[in-house]
């Protein structure tokens, strides 16, 4: 994967969001679960918020976007792949959630490092920090309602 023009860039991104928001809302479908259904949707839609923000990045802005950094959170590297299937329950949602939005993170941030340009290196950057965000929403789902509940 490389980029040429922040357009690339965003278009990538676009695309993402798209491919994450049909896999949240596909799941919310197929699941049984009233708690789970609830928390992908809640995904799907802020997916599909991203999308519509990525979409109307103006290249002339990017410039003046102060990062912030997250410090990166770590729960979801011990945990194992959970595949997809309708009758998962809430700690698989959350596993699966949190590995999807891992990869995302990782995509974003790997794809950084393909560029010399600064503009784009700041853009995907950007970009990793909000499945960063989405990562580290889950994680704290995760603590609060399986760590502590069981």
């Amino acid at each position: 994967m490389s980029f040429i023009t922040l357009k690339q860039v965003v278009d990538f991104a676009v695309e993402r969001e798209e491919i994450a928001y049909q896999l949240y809302k596909r799941a919310a479908e197929l699941t049984e679960s009233p708690a789970a259904r609830k928390l992908f949707a809640e995904l799907a839609t802020e997916e599909a918020t991203h999308k519509e923000v990525f979409s109307r990045i103006d290249p002339d802005k990017i410039a003046e976007h102060n990062s912030c950094a997250l410090p990166e959170a770590t729960i979801g590297r011990y945990l194992r792949e959970v595949p997809f299937h309708p009758q998962m329950n809430y700690q698989e949602i959350l596993t699966f959630a949190l590995k999807a939005e891992e990869e995302a993170y990782q995509l974003y941030k790997a794809a950084a490092g393909m560029t010399e340009d600064p503009v784009l290196q700041k853009t995907l950057l950007t970009f990793a920090e909000v499945e960063l965000g989405h990562r580290r929403k889950i994680e704290g789902l995760y603590n609060e309602k399986v760590m502590t509940e069981g």
